[in-house]
């Protein structure tokens, strides 16, 4: 968060920051469930992780509005690279992107947060 950072821009960031990291929890819990599965199981269960996955880079892309930040554009990146790994049935791999992302997102989420504290807000 740069210095030159408003209060209003501060709260949206740290409140996207805070959806989307509970998101990516969950999204690394569904990857857990999904490794369980097998034959049709499996392969509805990857259409509805699919699904999950375009939600979350949408939420991902909606905050990239509001702060233009490389942790949100390397989070989105990581999200379509666990995708990727999905079809390639490479779960562990898939719950490191997932984990990934769920790193940058917390940097954001880390800086508005203080910058919010230094305004006495938090």
């Amino acid at each position: 968060m740069n210095k030159n950072m408003d209060t209003k821009k501060a709260i949206i960031v740290y409140q996207y920051s805070e959806r989307i990291k509970s998101e990516l929890i969950i999204a690394s819990g569904l990857v857990s469930t999904m490794e369980t599965l097998d034959g049709k199981e499996l392969n509805g269960a990857e259409k509805l992780m699919t699904s999950f996955l375009d939600a979350l880079i949408g939420e991902i892309r909606i905050a990239q509005h509001v702060e233009k930040s490389m942790n949100f554009i390397g989070a989105e990146k990581k999200i379509r690279e666990a995708k990727g790994k999905m079809k390639l049935n490479e779960h562990t791999e898939m719950n490191r992107c997932i984990s990934d992302a769920l790193s940058l997102i917390t940097t954001s989420c880390q800086r508005a947060m203080e910058f919010l504290i230094n305004e006495h807000l938090i």
